[in-house]
């Protein structure tokens, strides 16, 4: 039986989940934001450690294949209830009580992830690689022989101003971590890479928050590749085209999309692709590439648990189907 750890609004997992039924595969979804799924109890003597989901028990040490997609087990699906200040064990310090709980609740999910991949035979995906560090990962890039975009991290407005001048305004700066994703009722939030100009540094204060700046690479096309287990799919996205998407081609023009097909990555490239996937025991996951005006390939980040359905779809390649299978 199949465990999947995901979260209630990826589209990709209900596409793996609908291949999952067509080849009668037993599966089991639990979103990491969802309530409806509930904690029974670790009995570690009798290898049991038993979670209820629509009213039916199961054993983590039952499943013998394992997809970490997003997320994974959160203190929501334990549904432990907040504490009242009156029944606080340090009342004059509710925080501490709070966080403390917190840290508890984090060494049961830390098991229930760890016994999930150690009992599974098959793996895609795992809750120590999911969070990666873009600027240690630039570093293994550059240590596996792979060109990287010239990147700094600044947070003093007269070093970007320079930088700017020294480069005629060919600078862009991208999120350290994953950037914002988020939802509210009335809007939606996202963060994209932008280009900075001497303008919009002038609104910044003289000191700001430590912010990843990279040169801008004058691109032919940018790949978009997917590493599952030893394999590399590749799409090449020819994005140069529109201004819209010259810097980030996620800002996608609906009425003109830019063309998307599949590539064949060079040999040399995959096998320095995998030196790094290797060093961060990564067996999926989404890097991103841009081939420059020379036909250099810059390596820019990967991405573990990146959408895949966008390479899977204009390329053919039947990705949510290759992973049931694996599964």
């Amino acid at each position: 039986m199949v465990l999947i750890l995901s979260r209630q609004d990826d589209g990709s997992t209900a596409f793996v989940g609908q291949w999952l039924q067509y080849l009668r595969k037993d599966f089991l979804r639990i979103n990491g934001d969802s309530d409806v799924m509930k904690f029974k109890g670790i009995d570690m003597k009798n290898k049991k450690l038993l979670i209820e989901q629509n009213s039916q028990c199961y054993n983590i040490f039952d499943f013998s294949s394992f997809w970490y997609r997003r997320r994974g087990m959160s203190s929501k699906n334990l549904q432990v209830d907040t504490i009242d200040e009156k029944d606080a064990i340090f009342p004059d310090n509710i925080s501490y009580h709070g966080r403390h709980m917190t840290a508890e609740l984090k060494e049961i999910i830390s098991y229930v992830h760890y016994i999930a991949e150690k009992n599974a035979l098959k793996i895609i995906g795992g809750h120590e690689s999911v969070n990666v560090n873009k600027l240690k990962v630039l570093d293994l890039a550059q240590d596996s022989g792979l060109k990287i975009p010239e990147s700094y991290v600044m947070s003093c407005k007269e070093d970007l101003i320079e930088l700017v001048n020294q480069r005629g305004n060919e600078v862009i700066t991208k999120a350290l971590s994953q950037g914002v994703y988020f939802f509210t009722k009335d809007r939606h939030y996202y963060s994209y890479t932008e280009k900075l100009t001497l303008e919009s540094i002038e609104k910044l204060p003289n000191s700001f928050f430590p912010s990843l700046i990279q040169l801008e690479i004058k691109k032919k096309y940018e790949l978009r590749i997917f590493y599952l287990h030893g394999q590399f799919y590749t799409m090449a996205i020819f994005s140069q085209n529109d201004d819209n998407t010259k810097v980030d081609f996620r800002k996608q023009n609906s009425e003109d999309p830019h063309r998307s097909v599949p590539f064949n990555l060079p040999l040399e490239i995959k096998e320095k692709l995998k030196v790094i996937s290797q060093k961060l025991n990564l067996n999926t996951g989404s890097y991103d590439i841009i081939v420059d005006k020379d036909d250099n390939f810059i390596f820019l980040e990967v991405n573990p648990i990146g959408q895949f359905s966008m390479t899977s779809f204009p390329c053919n390649y039947y990705l949510e189907k290759k992973i049931a299978e694996y599964l």
